[in-house]
């Protein structure tokens, strides 16, 4: 299934950064991040991916519900071995299920709303959102960390790969 496949992809290409990161390199904080670090958006990449994995128990998923794992965003390897647990989670599961999710815009906890979903169309929404904030990673490592070699087309959508394509071969 494809988007097992591109999801697997994105969180190698996450690795391989990762793990060309020193540990003060991840959990630096960037003026052009705005003082966040590189390791707070694996952190949250892979927090999503988690709640979304997680909706297979209960059948929800509310990305509100995330840990902020400060150890996640402080531990390289670590996050390495969530990435790799995360990959071969979303292996295993070979069919599309039904999800609700919980989603909330305001600053009331009551104005909560639930969503019908399904764990394909979550996934398909954590492949936009992993490459969303790989697009922000890049900036900063090509800002602070010239030494790491980036993925080709890291954080670049799928849909403008394509059309830079187009773009190459019609000229």
């Amino acid at each position: 299934m494809e988007l097992q496949r591109v999801s697997k992809e994105i969180l190698s290409q996450l690795i391989d950064i990762t793990r060309q990161l020193k540990p003060t390199d991840f959990a630096q904080p960037l003026s052009i991040l705005s003082g966040n670090t590189v390791g707070k958006h694996i952190r949250h990449i892979v927090e999503f991916f988690d709640l979304m994995l997680a909706g297979r128990n209960g059948g929800i998923v509310n990305y509100d519900k995330r840990d902020h794992n400060k150890t996640l965003e402080t531990d390289p390897n670590l996050a390495i071995t969530k990435m790799q647990s995360l990959q071969k989670a979303i292996s295993e599961i070979k069919n599309d299920f039904s999800l609700s999710l919980k989603v909330n815009y305001h600053e009331n906890e009551q104005y909560e709303q639930t969503l019908n979903s399904s764990y394909y169309r979550e996934l398909q929404y954590n492949i936009e959102h992993a490459i969303h904030h790989m697009a922000i990673v890049k900036i900063a490592l090509q800002h602070s960390f010239k030494a790491v070699e980036l993925p080709a087309h890291f954080g670049v959508a799928y849909s403008t790969v394509r059309y830079q394509k187009e773009l190459t071969c019609a000229q």
